[in-house]
């Protein structure tokens, strides 16, 4: 126990300082910190409350809401535009150009006169007719339009858009699966290292409670003679030693549970002057685990297809594909097929001006290509060629990635439950060792500080088991996070 103790002497000084540091400020404002009562969480409760709480999640949830949006979006503006509207304007009892008609047909007349040609009575019955439209012009107008435009070719924009559009929503629900898987182990981790604080703390106050009976018998001893006052000094420094080292551990335990309430959405947690306790009913090596196997290659390929890492990185690339598309754009000609179905009073294509509805269409098309952005889309073209060929190099590392992690994860768990079995050995050897010792004892060849020394070395291999017991528990649930082999969260 203290050597482990004394592999991370720093950390465990920190967070016993950090404690302190707290206890005292709470005591100056007057609101000493008090345990809450402790809550009974297992480990599935916390993931599930964990997962739905969770702030980040419920943001990108709301994000990838919005992208699937602008994805049905961008697909439907490839939709021919129909726009239907209805005016009214009200017009005045003459106006310049009618009297400018009037003015070119005196003109005329004056002309035809000139020559003295015959059709100058048709040309006065013109005049007469233009004259009675100006005097009598029709009411206030009134239409209905109906207009269309459709971009059948629009160089690759709007087809690409919605391309692209797509692939951002598939991006950000790869990007929210892996954030929910990330959650999933970091709250998994937490509830085991509150575990492992939990059963640190138990530990050792059962170790400091032996260690005060073997000083007590020390000190009787050496009240007798039968002990040398080193021997009493060496026992009174494990004492204090593992009195030390229990306060660190229940520092590092009220800060593993404040990590758990945080994690989990605990409202305990942001309450000042009040601090989280569980009850974790979850224990170490209780719950079925499904092992995967030891076939690198299929494990592997089995990440590259689960992970969301992967989907991303590739959906990367397909969008930067469709971007170099979209970028090339200004290299082709835009076709638009417009049209128009107008119904309106008067008929705006009639002169002299006829009151009443008239129904009038159009159709047209246009062709356009822009000449001076011909340089521009040839740079826009290789730049997003760079960054495709930059997107596939991600994607490769990427891969790379995940496959190491596969490995690093299939060498941890390997490695940890070696360490375990090692550690059931020791157990066995510590319960050996407490038979002699107590056989000894019986016997009057053994002092009675050597068989409390026993129960605590066999206290301690316990714990050492329970201890190796967690690390397989995270070292499993960081291989299943690395497998992506879970359904998604």
């Amino acid at each position: 126990m203290r050597a482990a103790a004394a592999g991370r002497p720093a950390p465990l000084l920190f967070l016993g300082l950090l404690l302190a540091g707290a206890t005292i400020l709470a005591a100056q404002t007057g609101a000493p910190p008090t345990a809450a009562a402790s809550k009974s969480l297992s480990l599935d409760e916390a993931l599930a409350a964990g997962l739905a709480g969770d702030p980040g999640l419920r943001s990108g949830s709301f994000d990838l809401a919005s992208a699937r949006a602008k994805s049905l979006d961008a697909l439907f503006r490839m939709l021919p535009s129909v726009t239907v509207s209805a005016g009214y304007s009200a017009l005045s009892q003459s106006s310049s150009s009618g009297f400018g008609t009037l003015l070119g047909d005196l003109i005329k007349e004056d002309g035809i006169l000139a020559q003295g040609n015959p059709p100058a009575l048709a040309q006065l019955a013109t005049i007469g007719n233009d004259l009675a439209a100006f005097a009598n012009p029709p009411g206030d107008s009134k239409d209905l339009r109906l207009d269309l435009s459709w971009p059948v070719f629009a160089g690759f924009r709007v087809k690409e858009a919605a391309d692209i559009a797509r692939l951002a929503a598939l991006g950000k629900e790869a990007g929210l699966e892996l954030m929910k898987r990330a959650l999933k182990f970091d709250i998994s981790r937490a509830y085991w290292e509150a575990t492992r604080a939990r059963a640190n703390v138990e530990a050792l106050s059962k170790s400091l409670e032996l260690e005060a009976v073997a000083r007590t018998e020390l000190k009787s001893m050496a009240d007798q003679g039968m002990a040398t006052a080193a021997d009493l000094l060496n026992e009174q420094a494990r004492y204090d030693t593992t009195a030390l080292t229990l306060d660190e551990a229940r520092a590092g335990q009220a800060l593993a549970d404040l990590m758990l309430a945080s994690l989990t959405g605990d409202a305990s947690a942001a309450k000042p002057g009040e601090a989280p306790s569980y009850d974790l009913v979850t224990k170490a090596g209780s719950r079925p685990y499904a092992d995967p196997g030891s076939d690198l290659t299929s494990l592997v390929a089995k990440a590259l297809a689960a992970r969301p890492e992967t989907r991303a990185a590739s959906l990367a690339v397909e969008t930067l594909g469709s971007a170099m598309k979209a970028a090339s754009a200004d290299l082709y000609p835009a076709l638009l097929l417009t049209g128009g179905l107008s119904y309106s009073d008067p008929d705006p294509r009639a002169f002299p001006p006829v009151a009443g509805f008239a129904l009038n269409w159009s159709a047209g098309a246009r062709l356009r290509l822009d000449l001076g952005g011909l340089p521009g889309a040839v740079e826009r073209r290789a730049a997003a060629s760079a960054d495709l060929a930059k997107a596939g190099a991600d994607l490769e590392k990427a891969r790379n990635g995940i496959a190491l992690d596969v490995r690093r994860s299939l060498l941890v768990l390997g490695r940890t439950r070696n360490s375990l079995e090692l550690t059931r050995g020791m157990v066995a050897q510590a319960v050996e060792n407490l038979r002699v010792t107590q056989a000894k004892f019986d016997n009057g060849v053994a002092k009675r500080s050597d068989l409390l020394q026993a129960r605590i070395g066999l206290l301690r291999a316990q714990f050492a088991v329970e201890n190796k017991t967690i690390d397989v528990e995270i070292a499993q649930a960081d291989l299943s996070r690395a497998l992506a082999l879970d359904p998604a969260p």
